[in-house]
Formats: structure tokens, sequence, C-alpha cells
């Protein structure tokens, strides 16, 4: 019986004594970025308010390649309810760029005036929160798997010295990660539920 019962006792195992073993800092700092990658996303790509931000990294398919926005025009917020775009420097990828922001999944439909595109900032409907809030647990979830992955590769990496260290180790190491990879869950449902309100609200 080793403990099962109390699923709360938390283990700390010191990192130097296993280094040898597994890094568990890497493994922190691995499943950190799952976190980190998840606050990219939100707000760069979940927000209510479109600002001249929010334009920024959508691609632009040039004859050249492939472009985020910001490197080919000038974005700017002209009001609460414009964005300018300003291609002069790049006249030829203006029809481009258009393209770009109006299949950029924003709910954007900008006009062309030459080499300026104007993006009438759409009122937000409750519609179109309540489909930025699903496509936040979207992503979400899809940080959950990778986070998975991360959680999966070090216990892979732990069972392999299962022969050379004692099973306590082993199993007070794998529950480490599972507490690791737990709280990393629980701090991505707080990103959720918090972004879910501000979306919704």
């Amino acid at each position: 019986a080793k403990g099962k019962g109390q699923p709360q006792a938390r283990v700390n195992i010191s990192a130097a004594l296993v280094e040898d073993i597994i890094n568990l800092e890497e493994a922190k700092e691995d499943m950190q970025a799952v976190v980190e990658a998840l606050k990219e996303d939100f707000s760069r790509n979940l927000s209510v308010r479109t600002s001249a931000g929010a334009l920024d990294h959508i691609m632009v398919m040039t004859k050249d390649g492939k472009f985020p926005l910001n490197q080919l025009g000038q974005i700017s917020q002209k009001s609460p309810q414009l964005i300018i775009v300003n291609m002069t420097s790049f006249p030829e990828s203006t029809a481009a760029a258009m393209k770009a922001i109006r299949e950029s999944g924003m709910n954007l439909n900008p006009d062309m005036d030459g080499t300026i595109i104007r993006v009438p900032i759409p009122k937000v409907t409750r519609e179109h929160r309540e489909s930025l809030a699903k496509l936040a647990k979207q992503s979400t979830n899809k940080s959950k798997e990778v986070l998975r992955k991360v959680r999966s590769k070090s216990i892979n990496q732990v069972k392999k010295f299962k022969n050379k260290v004692s099973e306590d180790t082993i199993w007070l190491l794998e529950k480490q990660i599972q507490q690791m990879a737990d709280d990393t869950a629980a701090e991505m449902d707080k990103l959720l539920a918090a972004k879910t309100k501000e979306l919704l609200q």
C-alpha cells in the first residue's frame, strides 16, 4: 500500500537527487512553455476588440512567399471603428493583403483605396463572443494534449531507470511528474476561465 489512499499528499523530490534519471526543472520548463504558448494564442487570436496589433500576424501570400502583414504594410488604428493598412511600400501585395485580412477568420471586411486598405471593425455580436469562447476551449484542449505528451515523455524517461533505482524512487518521480502536469493543467483551466469570462461579459 503505497499511500494510494491519499492522492492529495504532495511529493517534492529534490531535483539534484534525481538529476541523473531526469531533469525535473527541464520537464517543468517544457510544461510551462505550453502554458506560455496558450497565453500567446489567447492574446493574439482571441480578443473581442480588434486592435491594430491583431492584424500584425496575418500571413499574406505574396509571389516571394508568406509574410506577416506588419512587414508589408503600416498598420494604424484611426479610430475604435477603423484600422488602416498602408501598403505604399509593397503596392503589388495590396490585393493579397486584402484577401488575407478577409480570410483571417476575424470577421473583417476590408476595402481598398489605391494602396490603402481600410478595415472597419465590426460591432461585436454575442454570437462572435460565443464562437471565440469555443475557440478558447479548443485551444486549451489542444494545449492539454501537448502537455500530456510532455508528461508521457518525462515518465518514459524515468521508466528507463526501472532496473537501476528503487521502485519507490520511480513511483515518487512518476507522482511528482503527474503532479507537475496537474498543476500546469489547473493553470490552463484558470486561464481559460478568465478568458471565457472576458469574452462573454
